[in-house]
Order: C-alpha cells, then sequence, then structure tokens
C-alpha cells in the first residue's frame, strides 16, 4: 500500500476487509431489533468541491462508493475499482499504475513522470506511479471524479480523481481483528493459498481533546504463477504495514490530525510477463524455453520472476481551524520517501543464447523519491446567496532513479549485489510547482446555481542525468516553465428538491515529461483537455440516477514506446472523446438493493497522430522492425467502448442472525494496447459474489466469497517492446472465508 495518510492496513490484497464502516459495524450490533425493516439510502456526502456536500447538488460526474459497499462486492485493492465505476479501466505497466476514466490515459512510467488521473489519500495527492498500486486501507469512502479537476485539484488531474477516504480515530474505544483465507484455483493457475490478517484499535487519551488509533497487516499470497524450468509455484505477493495516528481538539474549532506510517511490498507477480501467443525474439536463440500456457513463466532469473520491491514511509499534518460562523481553513502538510526497484527479462523467455542487446535483463531502481507538499484552503460558509473556496498550493519532488541493462548474475539467475550493468544509466529530476485557486458558487435563485472557479499554476521541471558511475553529467532542457490558467464554469438548475440538471466546462492539465532514460532533450510538452458535459443527478430515499454526456478536446496527449533498450517519448497532436455514463440504484424491495452503472464510447479516436511508433510482425532475430505509421483516425490505446457493472445486495434478519449477500457481475468490451490491435484486452465479463452471516448477539462475522467466478483470464497489464509482445494476466479464481471479531 502506498498512502500519505492512512489509518489501518486492514484491507489485504486479494481480500478486502469487510465492514470497515461504522455504519455497518451499527448495523450489525443492532441487527437483532432490526427485522427485515429498511431505512432507505444513506446520503453519501462527498467532497469533490473543497466541502461537504451531497452528491447530487455536485455538477460533475463522480462515483461515490461507501467502504461495506466495496468490500461486498469484491474491490480488494485500487486495481478492482473498475469493476464498480463505470467509465474506470485500471491497467498496470510493470509495476506503474496507470488507471484510464473515460479514454483518458498515458503510457509514460519512466523517472519523474506523472499520471494524467490524480490519486488522493485522504487529501493528499500521490504523485509516483509505482507507489499507487495498493490496498484499500480500512475505507470509508472512494470518490471518482471524472472529467478535468483542474481548478480544485490541480497536478495532473486531466482526466479526473481517485479520492481515497480512511477513517479517523475515534473518541470510544474500538477495535477489530481480522482473519482470512482464499485460495487461487484453475484457469491453468497454480494452486495457492492467500492469508491475512490485521487488527485495528482506535482509543480516547483524553476526553474529547486527544484520540489515537494504531494499525497494523500482513498479507501473503503463495504464488499462483509456475516457473517452466523447474515446475514450482513462483510468484510471491509479501506485504506488510503499519500505522499510528493522533487526533488532537486542543479547543473548540480546532483540529489536528498526525500521522505517521512505515509500508512494505514485495510482489513478485506484478511484472512477471509472458510472451503472446510465443512473440517474442528469443525463439530465434534455441535452446529456448518459451511458456505458452497462461499464469506460466520462463527467465534466466532466479524462479523466472521479476521480483518487485518497495518501501514507503512519512509523515502527515491535516489542521482544520473554524474561524467562527465565516469560514473553515484547512492545512494539510505532507512528507513521504519511496523506494522501488523491479528487475525484469525483457525477452520473458529462457534463452541462454540470445545476446545482448537482443535479449537483456533490466533492473531499475526507483528512488528514493522525496516529495513534501503543503495546501491552504479557505472555505466560507454560506454568505447569503454567495460561498467561495480559495487556497495555494506548493509541491516539491525529487525523484531519482538507476538504470542498469544486463546486471551481472549468479548462477541460480539472482542479482549480484551491488553488480553493475553493461549500461548504467542515472538520472534525477527535479519538480517545483505552485498554485493559486478559486472558486465561487452564486446562488442566483432559489433553483439556479452559478459557479465560475480558476487555478493558476507554474511549474519547474529540470533534471540530470549520467550514462556510467563516473560519466559526464547531461543536463536536460526543452521544457520551458509552464505557466497554466485552468477554468471551470458550471450551471446547475433544480427541477425539484431531489432531482437537477446541470452544464459544465472545464480544463484540465499534465505536466510534461524529460527524457530522463534516453538522455535527449526532446521532451513530452504538457497535455491539455478542455471538456464540455451536461447531466442530469436525481437522488430520494429509494433511488438515485445520475447521467452524463460529454466531449472531450484533448491536445498534445503523451506518448511512450519502448525499443527494448531505450524509451521513446513525445505527442500525439489531438485526439476527441465523445461518450455518455448512467449510474443508477434502487431499492427494489425491503433489504434489497440494485445498482447497475455503465459507460458508453462511441468516439474515442486520435484525429491527429501522424508519427506514431509500431513494432511491426514479423518478428526477427534482431526483433521487430519500429515503424513510423499515421494513427490518425485510430482508437485511443485503453479506452474501451463499452463498460459496465450489476450489482445486487440483500440482507435480511433470519432465525439464525443476519444474512447478507452481494453479487457483482463487471463486463468491459475490451480495448487495445497497442496501435497494430494485435495485443488486446478481450471482451468478459467478471462475476464475484459473498455470502456473510453475523449470529444473534455475536460480535463476529463469519463470511464465504468467491472471486472472479467463471476464471476469466484477460491481459491487465502489458511489456511491449521491439523484442517481443508482453502480457500479464487477471488474477485467477479465489474462493475462501473470513472471520471479522470487532470489539
Amino acid at each position: 500500500m502506498r498512502v500519505q495518510v492512512a489509518i489501518s492496513a486492514c484491507m489485504m490484497s486479494g481480500l478486502v476487509c469487510a465492514a470497515s464502516q461504522p455504519a455497518r459495524a451499527q448495523e450489525r450490533a443492532d441487527h437483532a431489533s432490526q427485522g427485515s425493516e429498511t431505512e432507505g439510502f444513506r446520503e453519501i456526502l462527498v467532497t469533490a468541491q473543497r466541502r461537504s456536500q451531497p452528491l447530487r447538488d455536485v455538477p460533475i460526474s463522480i462515483t461515490a462508493l461507501a467502504g461495506d459497499d466495496l468490500a461486498a462486492s469484491g474491490v480488494n485493492d485500487i486495481r478492482n475499482l473498475g469493476n464498480l465505476v463505470p467509465g474506470l479501466t485500471f491497467t498496470t505497466q510493470g509495476t506503474f499504475a496507470q488507471p484510464t476514466i473515460r479514454g483518458v490515459q498515458s503510457s509514460v512510467s519512466i523517472t519523474g513522470s506523472e499520471y494524467p488521473i490524480a490519486i488522493h489519500v485522504d487529501g493528499f495527492y500521490q504523485p509516483n506511479q509505482v507507489a499507487n498500486i495498493f490496498d484499500l486501507p480500512d475505507v470509508a469512502r472512494v470518490e471518482v471524479l471524472k472529467g478535468p479537476q483542474g481548478t480544485l485539484f490541480g497536478r495532473n488531474a486531466t482526466g479526473g480523481a481517485i479520492m481515497i477516504f480512511t477513517r479517523d480515530p475515534e473518541f470510544t474505544t474500538a477495535g477489530d481483528f481480522r482473519l482470512r483465507y482464499g485460495r487461487y484455483v484453475g484457469g491453468g493457475a497454480n494452486a495457492s493459498g492467500q492469508f491475512a490478517t490485521c487488527a485495528f484499535l482506535t482509543t480516547p487519551l483524553v476526553a474529547d481533546r486527544v484520540a489515537a488509533s494504531v494499525s497494523a497487516h500482513f498479507d501473503r499470497i503463495g504464488g499462483y504463477l509456475t516457473d517452466d524450468r523447474t515446475g514450482s509455484a513462483v510468484g510471491r505477493v509479501e506485504s506488510w504495514s503499519m500505522r499510528a495516528r493522533l487526533l488532537f481538539v486542543p479547543a473548540e474549532g480546532l483540529r489536528l490530525l498526525v500521522t505517521g506510517f512505515a509500508d512494505h511490498r514485495r510482489d513478485d507477480a506484478a511484472a512477471s510477463a509472458q510472451p503472446l501467443n510465443g512473440n517474442t525474439i528469443a525463439q530465434f536463440y534455441p535452446p529456448a524455453l518459451i511458456p505458452t500456457r497462461r499464469y506460466h513463466l520462463a527467465s534466466e532469473l532466479k524462479d523466472s520472476v521479476v521480483p518487485t520491491r518497495s518501501e514507503h514511509h512519512g509523515v502527515t499534518l491535516r489542521a482544520d481551524v473554524d474561524i467562527g460562523n465565516a469560514a473553515t481553513l484547512t492545512s494539510l502538510t505532507g512528507y513521504t520517501v519511496t523506494d522501488a526497484v523491479t528487475t525484469s527479462d525483457i525477452d520473458a523467455a529462457f534463452a541462454p543464447q540470445c545476446p545482448f542487446p537482443r535479449c537483456l535483463n533490466y533492473n531499475i531502481n526507483y528512488g528514493p523519491s522525496r516529495t513534501f507538499q503543503q495546501e491552504l484552503t479557505f472555505a466560507s460558509r454560506q454568505m447569503g446567496a454567495l460561498s467561495f473556496v480559495a487556497g495555494y498550493f506548493f509541491y516539491r519532488d525529487n525523484s531519482d532513479s538507476l538504470t542498469n541493462l544486463n546486471p551481472p548474475l549468479n548462477p541460480d539467475g539472482s542479482l549480484v549485489p551491488g553488480g553493475v550493468g553493461i549500461v548504467n544509466n542515472a538520472a534525477e529530476v527535479r519538480t517545483r510547482a505552485y498554485a493559486g485557486f478559486g472558486e465561487l458558487t452564486w446562488d442566483l435563485t432559489d433553483r439556479l446555481h452559478l459557479i465560475g472557479g480558476l487555478r493558476y499554476s507554474v511549474e519547474n521541471k529540470e533534471g540530470t542525468a549520467r550514462r556510467g558511475i563516473s560519466g559526464t553529467p547531461f543536463d536536460f532542457g526543452g521544457l520551458p516553465r509552464a505557466r497554466v490558467w485552468s477554468p471551470r464554469v458550471s450551471a446547475r438548475f433544480d427541477l425539484s428538491e431531489a432531482a437537477n440538471v446541470y452544464a459544465t466546462f472545464s480544463r484540465g492539465f499534465k505536466s510534461g515529461v524529460i527524457d530522463s532514460q534516453g538522455f535527449t532533450n526532446e521532451p513530452a510538452l504538457p497535455e491539455k483537455i478542455n471538456s464540455y458535459e451536461i447531466g442530469t443527478k436525481v437522488g430520494t430515499q429509494t433511488y438515485s440516477l445520475s447521467a452524463a454526456a460529454y466531449l472531450y478536446d484533448y491536445t498534445d496527449l503523451q506518448v511512450q514506446f519502448f525499443n527494448g533498450t531505450r524509451t521513446l517519448i513525445g505527442n500525439a497532436a489531438d485526439a476527441r472523446i465523445i461518450g455518455i455514463d448512467l449510474d443508477a440504484s434502487a431499492e427494489v424491495a425491503p433489504g434489497l438493493r440494485l445498482r447497475v452503472a455503465g459507460s458508453w464510447l462511441p468516439e474515442a479516436r486520435y484525429r491527429d497522430f501522424p508519427s506514431a511508433i509500431i513494432f511491426a510482425l514479423p518478428n526477427t532475430p534482431t526483433g521487430m522492425k519500429q515503424t513510423v505509421i499515421d494513427a490518425s483516425g485510430k482508437r485511443i490505446l485503453k479506452a474501451a467502448r463499452l463498460g459496465g457493472t450489476i450489482s445486487a445486495d440483500y440482507s435480511a434478519e433470519t432465525g439464525a442472525g443476519l444474512l447478507e449477500v452481494n453479487g457483482t457481475v463487471a463486463y468491459t468490451s475490451g480495448f487495445s494496447w497497442e496501435l497494430t490491435d494485435r495485443v488486446r484486452t478481450v471482451k468478459h465479463a467478471l462475476l464475484s459474489g459473498q455470502v456473510a452471516l453475523t449470529p444473534r448477539a455475536s460480535p463476529v462475522r463469519i463470511a464465504i466469497f468467491a472471486r472472479n467466478i467463471t476464471g476469466q483470464s484477460v491481459v491487465t497489464g502489458t511489456l511491449l517492446a521491439a523484442a517481443i509482445d508482453g502480457v500479464e494476466y487477471s488474477v485467477p479464481r479465489q474462493v475462501g472465508f473470513s472471520l471479522d471479531r470487532r470489539f
């Protein structure tokens, strides 16, 4: 897990700690007296406009999900959010998290690059892609904001923002202990177990003044992959984390929350690719062992895996000050350090006769990455017909990397400690950013509400690099200081107390990228989106509806290609995206709730992309030919035409206790990973379910679950280069049980 503010890491990889919500805990505590009655929908408050508001009053498209809904639907970590959020597809490039919202995404993953979908945890921006694959720790709710969020959230929210909120310490002693076991089975995967446990405790230290929470978690997967050289199970995943938080309320109207944390994750499956349809350069250098079955690997590396290790630690402070009846002032201060290392076999096969640079291993140390951020936000109370938000943001990041091509290996395939590769590159990218922002809301009438907002951002990005340990430093140039205005204008008209229609124009901006691996002064320039959206929202005690139609004009899309020894970056000139979102929920019977959500992208294409790079078949002893094509008119990569989810939740009091049943189906029509349409995620539907029982007068909840019930195996990550079409597959079927004990 990689977060800057966290309470508990009690949600394990592959297994969400269910019922982290106080609302769900209270439901269980009181279930004996509730019978089959329902209280209708819980109104979800969101902070998309920097103040707490009902979701239906915010004139942008948002999917908001409570923690217990995520748990019941089998959303085990951030990568599974796409199963519940229309328009969101969460993919990876090796160890890099690369979500797509409404077709907006990026393939750039080099040192100092950031992503166009901004991830925030408890208000803190998470800039490092290698740190953004994490479990969902004790989540209270998740808000996925769609469309550019540049005015209020600024940095790199071109396509939207994923906002994760966790539980705060409480002034009542409470806690839980959770034990989970699951087993991966079928589909060619090795039968492997997953064991996870976590504990969380919160208690007051000084009545109504000081409260604390501490937590710890451990998670282990034995490995559902198979090494074809030895036949042994590989792909181990181990993670642990510890958290300590102190909440101070020294005076009325003043609230201070301090968090310290340390996280560790080793994941031997995150970047372990295999050749799609045997397409690897290794086939020309016998004797070679090329894996052909899904979830099977072969490599010169030890256990045929590409181990990934990451460390993340830091401290954060949130201060909230009530200024009488006028406003609330919020200060967010955070400092974090991230280190990650990954090793990979570029041909994804055992081919010891394949020479460098035709086949190679590489070892990259991403880090240390040291990030400091400070934000001040002033949110006024309602002043007659007006209210406003104003703020200032400062950001500093220093990101280092060290790349070894063909590092020396021991006879067992492990890296020689401190070994220097044939090519050894070091780079540092330094980013400094400042921004001032404001937004004014004017209630023109009781029904008509207008919003105008603007952000002014200034950003400096520079770097140095060195080939070889004692090589001459290279100073990057060509990325001038960025000065950007990001406006938003919205109008909302209330049809009734429960329904409204809205229209919004907004602009997003993503930072430029220095060519920190290629050692050139040819950066990827900043990209921009102009968004036009109209929609409607309805919310009552028994049903809710959100629907939106949008058009994006997308310029200077940042793109990346890897030719096997170096990364090439640049910009696609122009693209257009047109789509529709729909999200509807209804209480169709006492205790039974249905949700249907979907996204349709009839148009998502490059309008002007004359210099796109592809790797064309056939493969040869020197790799596939790197070719420049005109991709104008082609569909944007990783932009599924159709996606959606259907879920059902049922709870009822039985003679044995409170029974809870959930079923979820998530569908996507598929998408392409590269411009030849050769590497695709095919259309598929993922089915998950859970049945839980809380016996009468018992604090223990027992559940059985199944994820990916039909055993779908589809591409969720890639390693694409001149040497290979490398792919990684989705997590196989898992069945298991859990025991939760609350006190």
